[in-house]
């Protein structure tokens, strides 16, 4: 299938963020410090388990991205009714599931309504892509049916 300009323009800048994402890893306590508020201690200042989960989410988010441009590439090189298809979207329900945990989690020690709002968030997405999994799981089941039929 033949990418339109809409879908190299997500490809590409799905790729960048991705790249973007890369080279800012070394410089996540230095980003952390300069959007932070006066109530909020340094990175040096944060305890080790939300250094932890501040990485975990972080390379979550990579993994997603890395995940999003993998299907992405799959759909247009091959029919997107296949098995596939099916595992890159139940592992990024899997991803936000994960997310979704730990903001979960961390509105025990810092409960925030912008953490509620992006923990709600984040759990309806897994279960969309869940749902989604699901309906092209039943599609590439009905395609291999189909196929037999011929």
């Amino acid at each position: 299938m033949q990418k339109n300009n809409l879908s190299r323009f997500i490809s590409i800048l799905l790729r960048i963020i991705l790249i973007i994402g890369i080279i800012l890893i070394p410089f996540i306590p230095t980003i952390f410090n300069l959007i932070g508020t006066e109530n909020l201690k340094e990175f040096s200042n944060q305890t080790i388990f939300y250094k932890i989960a501040l990485f975990t989410c972080y390379f979550i988010s990579l993994g997603i991205l890395y995940i999003l441009i993998l299907m992405f590439n799959h759909i247009y090189k091959d029919n997107p009714f296949t098995i596939y298809t099916e595992k890159y979207l139940k592992l990024l329900s899997f991803l936000f599931m994960i997310l979704s945990f730990i903001i979960f989690i961390k509105l025990f020690f810092i409960p925030t309504i912008i953490s509620i709002a992006i923990c709600v968030i984040t759990f309806i997405v897994s279960l969309c892509f869940y749902t989604l999994s699901e309906i092209f799981k039943v599609a590439n089941s009905n395609k291999k049916e189909l196929d037999l039929t011929v």
